[in-house]
């Protein structure tokens, strides 16, 4: 499955904090990419309650910083390079 993983590390607005995101997620994601800032696309077969978890047992994230996290599934819409699109489809499943 795909989990979208959004986030704003309130508070820790500072590169390391983004690059202890960026660590943490690249170990325990099969695979990843991050198209937006703050937002990564990982496969994994974690449920989103275990990646916030674990996030924050890592300290990774606390109760000031803001996290979202979902499956992200078929029909999805927006304007990411082309080869981030290719990685999402062969991982994406299909809702109807």
């Amino acid at each position: 499955m795909v989990l979208l993983i959004s986030y704003d590390l309130n508070g820790r607005e500072r590169p390391s904090s983004y690059q202890k995101v960026k660590a943490f997620i690249e170990k325990n994601a099969q695979s990843s990419i991050r198209p937006l800032y703050s937002q990564w696309l990982v496969e994994t077969t974690a449920s989103p309650d275990a990646w916030t978890d674990a996030m924050l047992d890592a300290g990774i994230i606390d109760s000031n910083d803001r996290l979202f996290i979902c499956e992200a599934a078929q029909p999805a819409q927006g304007w990411l390079d082309e080869g981030e699109w290719a990685w999402l489809r062969a991982r994406m499943t299909t809702r109807v």
